[in-house]
């Protein structure tokens, strides 16, 4: 589903952040993407998205200890995180952060909001999207999310899929992979995390608008190219925000 992943989808224009420093690929780096993930959504934790400061964020959220307000960033042993709570971005100026709204992602130019939660060892955050506002991507660090509120479909084994409150989803690297929300009066919220990966500067996302024609191939069997708002240019975080900006 970010950290400054959000932000840099606006800036530059693909969607990612990138580093000169990026590290060597991990042995859980795959070296091609893939059509989908071949993971189904789930109720069950997936093992390898057993992360230490990942359990302990959800054990806050799940029991109700702690909400999508007040979970407190840079916690559990995490460091690095933004800890400015809830943030946006305006269409004509996406390098200035400004606070979500109180009516959520739906509230918003971009639709989306985040909060990041860690950095390092492990980045961890939570996401707000608005209804039908998501377009597929694809990175090299392997993925998990967690439904926390509303409802929306996830592309998983070359399908779209229910994925809502209480659903876990796998994502191995460079699996194309997007959860657009599908419940018209709500947000979809979810916890993101990259259970294997820290330090989002080094991270390297791929959009739709950012690869080759074998590649775009791959992205054309995705349905996000039925959405009305996607084919117009005018929907979809790290798809819409730049061409409108132009």
């Amino acid at each position: 589903m970010m950290k400054k992943l959000l932000v840099a989808s606006a800036i530059l224009v693909t969607g990612c952040a990138t580093a000169a420093d990026k590290p060597a690929d991990q042995p859980w780096h795959n070296a091609k993407p893939t059509l989908s993930t071949i993971n189904a959504p789930t109720k069950v934790m997936p093992m390898v998205c057993k992360q230490e400061q990942a359990m302990a964020y959800l054990k806050e959220l799940q029991s109700g200890e702690k909400d999508i307000y007040n979970i407190k960033s840079n916690d559990h042993g995490g460091k690095g995180a933004n800890d400015s709570g809830w943030l946006t971005w305006r269409v004509d100026d996406p390098s200035n952060l400004i606070p979500c709204p109180e009516g959520g992602a739906s509230a918003t130019e971009v639709g989306m909001c985040w909060k990041e939660l860690n950095d390092e060892p492990t980045v961890i955050g939570l996401v707000r999207v608005a209804p039908g506002t998501a377009a597929p991507h694809y990175h090299r660090e392997m993925e998990c999310y967690y439904g926390l509120s509303g409802q929306g479909l996830t592309w998983a084994q070359e399908r779209m899929q229910p994925f809502g409150a209480g659903d876990y989803i796998e994502i191995p690297s460079k699996a194309m992979h997007y959860t657009p929300n599908t419940y018209d009066d709500q947000d979809l919220i979810y916890m993101y995390w990259f259970p294997l990966d820290g330090k989002f500067s080094t991270f390297k996302y791929q959009w739709p608008q950012d690869v080759g024609p074998g590649e775009q191939l791959m992205f054309d069997f995705i349905p996000y190219t039925n959405s009305k708002l996607v084919r117009s240019g005018n929907g979809g975080y790290g798809w819409d925000v730049v061409q409108k900006a132009k």
